[in-house]
């Protein structure tokens, strides 16, 4: 172990009074990442629009399939407990949906693209693309 000479003792010892004597402090600790507010959760989210209700920020991409018609995903949110589905890659007015046993959303593309209202996630639901896939049940 290193022992400091006197001269370094008395420099440290001089920065440590001259800090508390000016109020100078060490910077705080970034905040944590704010919370997720969203608008809904679970059952309530059936038929509303995802980022219309704040479910989209903490979204991810469950599974996706593609095909000639297009790509499907089925989407979660796990703040608001809910799925939906977005499509890619396909036909203007092409018909997608996201379905759990108690509810379906339909849905056509505008354009190549496009997203539909949501599901409640807390139990399995799958997206699907009119004669094309559909993604697994999740």
């Amino acid at each position: 172990m290193k022992h400091m000479n006197r001269t370094t003792g008395i420099l440290f010892g001089l920065a440590a009074a001259t800090m508390a004597l000016t109020g100078f402090t060490a910077p705080a600790a970034s905040a944590a990442a704010p919370q997720v507010t969203a608008g809904c959760y679970a059952s309530s989210c059936s038929g509303w629009d995802p980022i219309q209700m704040g479910c989209n920020t903490d979204a991810y991409t469950v599974e996706s399939k593609s095909s000639a018609y297009g790509t499907i995903e089925l989407r979660y949110s796990s703040s608001c407990k809910a799925n939906w589905a977005r499509i890619s890659g396909a036909s203007n007015g092409q018909l997608f949906w996201v379905e759990n046993s108690a509810d379906i959303q339909f849905w056509n593309a505008i354009g190549s693209s496009g997203y539909g209202d949501m599901v409640d996630g807390s139990v399995k639901a799958r997206a699907c693309i009119s004669s094309g896939p559909c993604t697994g049940w999740h």
